[in-house]
């Protein structure tokens, strides 16, 4: 099953690592201060939050190498850095992922061998001692294990950037009490609790693991923040992106454009069409922790109560679920017809395009598409829909979508799926609208789209200004809405000040 092309590549690595970790221990090389390797055991092309600390890092003049697996292409801003430099650890057993849960139990140890091994060997490899090791996590296994000894190895102080646990990951799929889980929290919070410091996305999980991993070295708060680049589109710009577009380009006989050049949102000269869809963008890894049924449930909700406004019957729903009919001026508006454009790759995507193609055959007024965009058309995107929607529940409860940061930064107003810890940067009705069910976002996008395009001020401009208005994290100062710039120099860059 392994293979004899691995077995003998993994026992060759095995001799050269001995090799290296004696002359290592004879001959230790001295710390280089403004160096890192920052360890992301992943695709680093879909880890936005470690490219954007590489790019800080090489900004700050640290020598950066970037150790994880080959995937999505970083961006050519990164790749084309004279600070930084690519380690590329090969993929290990990336068949066992896909295998029925006894199989994949049966060879999840030797997956997590052959990663750790991979990864220390590429540690100990780099030429120059780095005085930082800069670390994603989850996973967490093998990596916190493997990061601790290369850090004893090389004199290096471990920082570790906590965007959720690794052990709630793993409960999706075999269970919050399953010997591997209760294992793997055992040791990820072991081996955790031992770094020079500790990032964490949320105050929320900042106290969490606090509490629950009693961590050592200095621990703050790092919420994401988009890059200074990510903005709201001018009209000409959003008109480009649309021309652009496959997935909006086939909607063409469902609302067909009246004019030649001009797109199902923008007129021919570029402006916005006064008749136009709404356009709402999901981002999604297609992973366990995003529902969409959720979203298919409420657009079907939505496509009714589109019908019987277009026939004069409409009404919104009070705090009992009763409909109450509109009267005065709010009674002539009418809801516009809706399209979701849901981005990204993954396993779950095939099934959901599956389920939208039954579905819009009983649909008017809504259409789903999905698509894959281009990093540069992805804030585009962004900057051009008039509402965004988070369907992330977190795993652990205690981490935040980024994919909301984006759009905030990007000027878009966001429905977010509620748990715990999202009002640290979701204000309810400031800066977006939370939901606990489909009926709730069903409701939240009636009451928001009807009549759209509405004139200045709208209930979505007012949340759009909202975003800047909102503190994040709590009321403190320094918890205004700033660019990640701004953010990581005045929070991470004093951590690594010598």
């Amino acid at each position: 099953m392994w293979g004899i092309e691995t077995l003998l590549s993994t026992l060759a690595g095995g001799i050269s690592l001995l090799v290296l970790f004696r002359r290592i221990q004879s001959t230790r090389p001295s710390l280089v201060p403004k160096s890192v390797a920052l360890v992301v055991l992943g695709d680093i092309g879909r880890s936005p939050r470690m490219m954007y600390h590489a790019d800080s890092l090489a900004r700050n003049g640290y020598t950066t190498h970037i150790v994880a697996y080959r995937g999505s292409a970083p961006s050519k801003h990164l790749s084309e850095n004279p600070h930084i430099r690519f380690v590329y650890l090969p993929t290990p057993l990336g068949w066992v992922t896909g295998l029925p849960r006894p199989l994949f139990l049966l060879c999840l140890p030797l997956k997590v061998i052959v990663g750790a091994w991979d990864l220390l060997r590429a540690l100990v490899s780099i030429q120059i001692a780095p005085a930082f090791l800069f670390v994603q996590n989850p996973p967490a296994i093998p990596t916190l294990i493997v990061i601790k000894l290369a850090a004893f190895l090389r004199g290096s102080k471990v920082i570790i950037d906590w965007h959720n646990t690794g052990y709630s990951v793993l409960a999706l799929r075999l269970g919050k009490r399953h010997p591997v889980v209760l294992l793997a929290k055992f040791l990820e919070l072991l081996f955790g609790r031992l770094a020079y410091a500790h990032l964490t996305v949320s105050d929320a999980m900042k106290h969490e693991l606090i509490k629950e991993a009693n961590l050592r070295g200095r621990v703050v708060t790092f919420h994401d923040r988009p890059p200074a680049s990510f903005r709201r589109l001018e009209e000409h710009e959003a008109h480009n992106l649309f021309s652009r577009l496959p997935s909006l380009n086939s909607l063409s006989d469902w609302e067909p454009a009246f004019e030649p050049d001009s797109t199902l949102f923008t007129t021919s000269s570029g402006s916005l069409r006064p008749d136009r869809p709404a356009l709402l963008v999901s981002p999604t890894s297609w992973t366990a922790d995003e529902d969409f049924s959720i979203l298919l449930r409420a657009l079907g909700l939505y496509e009714v109560a589109a019908r019987k406004f277009a026939a004069g019957e409409g009404g919104l729903r009070d705090s009992h679920g009763q409909v109450i009919p509109l009267s005065g001026k709010k009674a002539a508006r009418k809801l516009p017809k809706a399209v979701v454009l849901v981005t990204g790759k993954g396993a779950g995507k095939k099934a959901f395009e599956a389920e939208v193609e039954r579905l819009e055959k009983k649909w008017n007024w809504v259409r789903v598409r999905t698509e894959w965009l281009e990093r540069e058309d992805y804030p585009r995107l962004l900057g051009s829909a008039d509402l965004g929607v988070s369907l992330h529940t977190s795993t652990s409860g205690i981490d935040l979508p980024m994919k909301v940061v984006d759009m905030f930064g990007c000027g878009l107003p966001v429905l977010a799926l509620d748990f715990p810890c999202l009002g640290e940067l979701v204000k309810d009705g400031k800066n977006g609208r939370s939901f606990k069910t489909a009926e709730d976002l069903a409701d939240e996008l009636i009451t928001l789209l009807l009549g759209f395009p509405m004139p200045f001020p709208s209930d979505i401009d007012i949340l759009r200004v909202g975003i800047k208005d909102c503190k994040y994290g709590g009321d403190e100062p320094g918890q205004e809405w700033e660019s990640w710039e701004a953010h990581w120099d005045r929070i991470v860059a004093p951590l690594m000040a010598p």
